[in-house]
């Protein structure tokens, strides 16, 4: 597991949180893939990072799985958001193609 920081800039994730916001208002329903994807993300880059991504404290527990933290609306999306941008930053940066 991960728990480094983010390596995006604040306003890359002040954009990142805007798309989440606006992914997760466009239906009323949770993505479970979506679901399932935070869950793997947390468990491989944690707890920290997400925080790092949020830029808020995460220690409020979700009430249904009180293993996993409470987030607001987008959240879980701007999280999935910031990994992949991560992930084609750190591609970019090596020279290579984030396909």
């Amino acid at each position: 597991m991960s728990d480094l920081p983010t390596t995006l800039s604040p306003e890359r994730l002040a954009e990142l949180a805007a798309q989440g916001r606006a992914q997760a208002g466009r239906s009323p329903f949770v993505n479970p893939d979506t679901v399932a994807q935070l869950k793997e993300l947390l468990r491989e880059r944690g707890e920290t990072w997400a925080a790092s991504i949020l830029m808020r404290d995460l220690s409020r527990r979700s009430l249904l799985f009180p293993h996993l933290p409470w987030l607001k609306d987008g959240e879980m999306e701007t999280l999935v958001l910031a990994n992949k941008a991560e992930w084609e930053q750190l591609v970019s940066a090596a020279g290579g193609d984030a396909r």
